[in-house]
């Protein structure tokens, strides 16, 4: 009868995976918006330099003086906004980071246990070993034993 091997920090090795799981998640979402930041951003200059032609054009044909102050006071809000843009891709790369950091850690986490698992499972099948090795002794011992008692 074998025995089945059985690794006694199992639940340790589920609730880090678990862990790891989640942080791969977080990391993802952190990703996520960032790239939404950083399109976000792109979008925002690609409507100010579209705004920058519509105001150039209106240097060429006759334009009222509010449609151009319009024109300036929105390429002025966009430039704000660019500059918050800017901003919240920082703190999002920043988050970025610091997903990335915690994923590593539990990454880094679940590989110790995983060594141990392996280290446990050698130790397990030498183990499983000896005990085959030691049974097959008494086998042969006991037949030794018994051919002498018949003979």
């Amino acid at each position: 009868m074998k025995k089945k091997f059985r690794f006694k920090l199992e639940s340790v090795e589920k609730v880090r995976r678990s862990k790891e799981q989640e942080s791969l998640r977080l990391l993802a979402t952190a990703q996520a918006r960032y790239q939404q930041a950083v399109q976000f951003k792109v979008d925002l200059l690609r409507q100010t330099e579209e705004s920058l032609i519509r105001r150039e054009r209106m240097g060429e044909s006759l334009e009222r003086a509010v449609n151009f102050q319009l024109e300036n006071d929105f390429i002025f809000g966009q430039k704000q906004r660019v500059h918050q843009a800017d901003q919240f891709i920082l703190r999002a790369k920043k988050n970025v980071e610091k997903q990335l950091k915690e994923y590593l850690f539990s990454r880094q986490q679940m590989r110790v246990i995983e060594q141990l698992r392996e280290n446990a499972f050698v130790e397990f099948k030498k183990e499983l070993q000896k005990k085959e090795t030691k049974d097959l002794e008494d086998l042969y011992v006991m037949r030794a034993r018994h051919m002498k008692e018949s003979a």
